[in-house]
């Protein structure tokens, strides 16, 4: 088996138990395709056997420093190649030699061979590949991975446009064959910087109503729910004091409780409780007494966008045609159906505060009324009599 051969097998192997998944760009993907570019662009320029060998060595290691750190991987692969090339018996040329363009990879170096031009070329051609921005997305996910937070997309793409803009190949293959579509990856970054500021300026006086669209619906939504429940509390309520209230009115009139030729110590206590009984049930049957508008809205208020076209009290009573025409006009103007939902959370909450207001009345006068149903009762047989 050749040396690459054998550095393909152990870098591969190397990968799967030292390097994390969050190194989603820096993978092993990475290094094969760094690796057959290094082979290509090397053929292409004439390269002997030797120095094939030695820069597609150089490819396959020289980013398996990230498993130790990623500042100064560089040192890292190296120290990594070094110690297996020296295990198989490599000799130093070699070893300095693969050593010398793994460090040609580091971005800023400047190349001295043409090894270390051609490695250079090879670890920077995906700037000029069809896919560069998706290779791109792949880095930018690495980065957050690696961070513990998101980038922001402006902030990444104008690092890539500057990192792009910086790209320098070396061989005559890269100048070629990459250069030119590097030159067209960066127009696409450019367009893809343009239309994030675009969007920008377009969504600047409703950032925040974009910024929290999805929040301003679950608000709505949330809110609605939160005010039919506490209704459909407040009318459980008014049901417990209909049933009491007319069991226990009920119960005294058809009893001698009112039966004036009975003894004052019950007719007097009976007759508080009667009242208090009559007025709490009165203030629970107007807590759920419902209230049905016109069932019709004026064209007028329509065209003023003065009409909830959410409550069934304003629409109930007109022609399906009329009514669709309102809808349709309301779900095309933004102002006015946020205004909608906004009277109709309103209109809930006037509602829900007449019903809660009656009902505190209502249970008022029982809790009251009883207290002093009973003490009268005991001040007439422990004091009067």
């Amino acid at each position: 088996m050749g040396i690459v051969n054998e550095v393909e097998s152990y870098v591969i192997q190397y990968f799967e138990e030292h390097v994390p998944e969050t190194f989603v760009y820096h993978s092993i993907e990475h290094l094969r395709f760094v690796a057959n570019m290094a082979r290509a662009i090397g053929e292409a320029e004439g390269l002997a056997n030797n120095n094939l060998d030695i820069v597609v060595t150089a490819a396959w290691f020289h980013d398996v420093g990230y498993s130790k750190s990623s500042k100064e991987h560089e040192e890292e692969s190296c120290r990594i190649a070094r110690g297996f090339l020296e295990s198989k018996g490599a000799e130093e040329g070699f070893i300095a030699e693969v050593e010398g363009c793994i460090r040609a990879t580091k971005f800023g170096v400047e190349p001295n061979t043409l090894n270390e031009n051609i490695l250079s070329d090879a670890d920077l051609s995906h700037t000029g590949m069809e896919n560069f921005m998706d290779v791109s997305n792949l880095y930018r996910k690495e980065v957050c991975n690696l961070n513990g937070k998101k980038q922001s997309k402006q902030e990444y793409w104008e690092k890539t446009l500057s990192f792009i803009e910086k790209v320098r190949f070396y061989t005559d293959y890269a100048k070629e064959n990459l250069e030119p579509l590097r030159i067209t990856n960066i127009e696409k970054v450019k367009k893809r910087l343009k239309k994030i500021e675009m969007g920008k300026k377009n969504l600047a006086p409703n950032q925040n109503a974009k910024s929290t669209a999805r929040g301003t619906e679950t608000m709505f939504r949330l809110t609605a729910r939160n005010q039919i429940n506490l209704s459909s509390i407040a009318d459980n309520k008014a049901n417990i004091m209909l049933t009491i209230n007319s069991v226990l009115v009920s119960v005294l009139v058809s009893t001698s409780a009112i039966n004036f030729n009975k003894d004052i110590s019950i007719l007097v206590p009976g007759m508080i409780l009667i009242v208090a009984c009559l007025i709490s049930l009165v203030f629970a049957i107007l807590s759920v007494r419902p209230k049905i508008s016109t069932g019709r809205f004026a064209v007028e208020d329509l065209k003023k966008k003065d009409v909830n076209l959410l409550f069934f009290g304003n629409f109930y009573d007109m022609p399906y045609k009329k009514y669709e025409s309102g809808i349709k006009e309301m779900i095309n103007d933004y102002d006015f159906l946020y205004n909608n939902l906004i009277k109709d959370q309103y209109n809930l909450g006037k509602v829900l505060s007449q019903k809660y207001r009656l009902l505190t009345i209502a249970y008022n006068f029982f809790m009251y009324g009883f207290i002093l149903a009973v003490l009268t009762f005991f001040v007439f047989h422990l004091f009067i009599k």
